[in-house]
């Protein structure tokens, strides 16, 4: 099934100039201006809150979650379990890349830490767009060539862990370390909900 479904989108590759050039885009750039996007974003949000203690505390949040859920890419590309598809298999491949293990895509983990990050502690409006920009990035990196799509699940899956790791921990610690953050983060999530429902 991971090859069939790899078959079908890398398939799609060179049918157009155009759709190739996006997907290159898509596949080595969009990446860097989704971090700057996610970074303005997170910033703005913290200079809101006050930069200490609520604005550093989102600003950890995001490092903490994108930081664990490296680490644990890290770990599971250590077992070897897959290799790239250019490796084994006849593929279009739009990028060039160095052999190797493929499972998890470092892109697919980096880029859904940030969006599940941003979703999670500093913005409900904007949460969804990032994880749509994932998305597109995670899938780009099937369409030049040098991923699976069972590598971006995983690296969508590790992000996910190190998201609600993060959550849990920041339950646990608002409760005994930053009191008068957690005060102001549940005034801005009433806030934003409030203003969420306002616009339905």
């Amino acid at each position: 099934m991971n090859y069939e479904i790899f078959s079908v989108i890398n398939g799609l590759a060179g049918q157009s100039s155009v759709l190739d050039a996006l997907g290159v885009f898509a596949a080595k750039y969009l990446i860097y201006l989704f971090f700057a996007g996610a970074a303005a974003v997170t910033l703005l949000r913290a200079r809101e809150d006050g930069w200490w203690p609520a604005g550093a505390w989102r600003i950890g949040q995001v490092g903490a979650t994108l930081a664990i859920g490296f680490a644990f890419s890290v770990a599971v590309r250590m077992l070897g379990l897959s290799l790239r598809p250019f490796q084994t298999h006849q593929v279009h491949q739009l990028i060039e890349h160095a052999p190797g293990t493929s499972l998890p895509s470092d892109h697919a983990t980096a880029s859904f830490a940030v969006a599940i990050a941003v979703w999670f502690f500093v913005s409900r409006k904007w949460g969804p767009y990032f994880m749509a920009v994932a998305a597109v990035i995670a899938v780009s990196r099937v369409f030049v060539g040098v991923h699976y799509p069972a590598d971006i699940t995983a690296g969508a899956l590790l992000a996910t862990i190190a998201g609600l790791l993060v959550w849990g921990a920041t339950l646990a610690l608002r409760e005994r370390v930053l009191p008068p953050a957690r005060q102001q983060w549940d005034e801005d999530q009433l806030t934003e909900d409030r203003a969420l429902e306002s616009t339905k």
